[in-house]
Order: structure tokens, then C-alpha cells, then sequence
């Protein structure tokens, strides 16, 4: 488990990504620290995550086919009182308003 801490770390392994993903990737990751700006970016594992107080908050995965978006299983703000299924990853394929808008909620839900 190597870790790469900042923006600049983050950014040049999204930069990484396939064309068609890597300019979601830089959204996404604006996204979250401007809905966000106390969670410290870092790589680990290859990935791009967000850390608050040492526990993952989300995270973004880039492969060649997709690209994810996600929270970790404890910090999950997508969880719905009484549901039996609870969705921690998304795959995009592109960002709308709309998409943009309810990512921005529960990233602002998870660091409450």
C-alpha cells in the first residue's frame, strides 16, 4: 500500500485514464473537493481516494472499459433506512447536471 498524497497526485493517475474517462475523472474529482474541501485526496492501491480523519470517505476507479465512483461500505451515504440492498459504486459514462447534483449531495451527506 503506497500513498501519494494532494491534487497533484490524484490528478496526474486520473490523468492516466483512457481519453474517454479521463475528463470525468478531473470532474469527478473537482466535484468532490469543492463539495468537500476537508477530505485529503490521496492515491492507494492505484486509486484516487478521499480521506477524512484516516477513514475513506470515496473514491474513484479508472479502468480501460469504465469509470467508478464510490464510497467505502462505513461511510455510505446512499444507505436507505429499512432497504435491504445498498449501492456503495456507480459506473459513469458521462456527467450530466442532474448526475453532478446528487453526486454533490452525497458527498456532502458523507462528511457530515
Amino acid at each position: 500500500m503506497f500513498t501519494k498524497k494532494g491534487d497533484a497526485a490524484v490528478l496526474a493517475k486520473l490523468g492516466d485514464a483512457p481519453a474517454q474517462y479521463r475528463e470525468i475523472g478531473e470532474r469527478l474529482h473537482s466535484i468532490i473537493r469543492e463539495s468537500a474541501p476537508s477530505l485529503e485526496p490521496i492515491v492507494r492501491w492505484g486509486l484516487p481516494f478521499y480521506v477524512k480523519d484516516g477513514k475513506d470517505v470515496c473514491y474513484i476507479k479508472v479502468d480501460k472499459d469504465f469509470i467508478a465512483f464510490g464510497f467505502g461500505e462505513v461511510v455510505n451515504p446512499a444507505r436507505e433506512e429499512g432497504g435491504h440492498m445498498h449501492p456503495v459504486a456507480w459506473t459513469l459514462t458521462s456527467l450530466d447536471d442532474a448526475t453532478e447534483a446528487r453526486i454533490r449531495a452525497l458527498i456532502k451527506k458523507a462528511v457530515i
